[in-house]
């Protein structure tokens, strides 16, 4: 298969200037979550402008991930259980998965690159509690997009997506080293570059450029916390992978990075395999949440 032309980092920036912005709802709703003075009634009037986003949210709130007692008919009651922080990030979640919806034909199945994503998330969520990160839901969608540069580079040049997912799955290589080997312009680079565009949180932007890296001494002056974040996805795509839990455009299975382990502070004898089964089990009753946030 004769390797298509490469696209320029400017008109990558150029072509990422046609995607949708995202609904002006998330950042007025990150706004009054980060306001302590708000209510679940400030948030429920902002979500009443955008009721096929409520529905959605009620519908994951709703799901056997969460298991709510009696479940919820409202945002309030959302609110009252999962916590502000947790409806913004699966606001914030949804709206990107929608606004990164592909049509047309990929050359991976986009279903199983979906499930692989939220897996990702599911398991960056499960070791932030492992770890006492102050804000677990946060870290879940860092998981959830950090490979939103795939599916952008693939609305905008399918046939480069193409070459790198069979040059990685035909050589057993990462779609990374792929990448590396055509010469394109990273995923991750894509990626940021759009999370640039669409002023993500730094904490995602840093994540989405970063979770490939895990030497912090290439990370470009992060923050402590930055820092943590990128390790969780990190270590979360390995473990995601190792399961070998929907399609990222290759198959290869990393090794276990036992450098990243140790600045979580994770055993890296046996306490990871703690963390890797409770991975496990959550995604396994996680099967209709990934149907609806995985959904249009």
């Amino acid at each position: 298969m004769a390797t298509p032309t490469r696209l320029s980092r400017q008109e990558i920036v150029d072509k990422l200037e046609e995607f949708p912005t995202l609904p002006t709802v998330i950042y007025e709703l990150s706004n009054v979550i980060n306001n302590p003075m708000s209510s679940a009634t400030d948030v429920e009037k902002i979500m009443s402008n955008d009721v096929s986003l409520t529905t959605k949210v009620l519908k994951l709130a709703n799901s056997a991930y969460y298991a709510i007692p009696g479940g919820v008919t409202s945002l309030s009651r959302a609110i009252s259980y999962l916590g502000f922080d947790t409806v913004n990030q699966l606001v914030l979640s949804a709206s990107i998965l929608n606004a990164l919806e592909f049509e047309g034909d990929a050359p991976f199945d986009m279903n199983d690159f979906w499930k692989h994503c939220i897996a990702v998330g599911i398991a960056s969520e499960t070791i932030a509690k492992a770890t006492n990160h102050p804000l677990p839901s946060d870290m879940f969608t860092c998981g959830l997009i950090h490979d939103m540069g795939k599916v952008a580079y693939l609305t905008l040049d399918a046939p480069s997506v193409l070459a790198i997912s069979s040059l990685a799955k035909s050589e057993g290589i990462s779609y990374l080293e792929a990448e590396t080997k055509l010469e394109f312009e990273r995923h991750t680079t894509v990626g940021h570059l759009l999370a640039e565009k669409w002023q993500l949180p730094v904490q995602l932007q840093s994540v989405v450029l970063y979770h490939h890296e895990k030497n912090p001494d290439k990370r470009n002056y992060l923050s402590a916390d930055l820092h943590q974040a990128v390790d969780i996805v990190y270590l979360a795509n390995v473990f995601v992978h190792a399961l070998k839990f929907g399609d990222a455009g290759h198959s290869k299975v990393y090794g276990m990075p036992k450098d990243v382990l140790e600045r979580l502070a994770i055993d890296a004898k046996e306490g990871y395999k703690k963390i890797l089964l409770e991975i496990n089990t959550a995604i396994g009753r996680a099967d209709e949440f990934i149907k609806i946030i995985g959904g249009s």
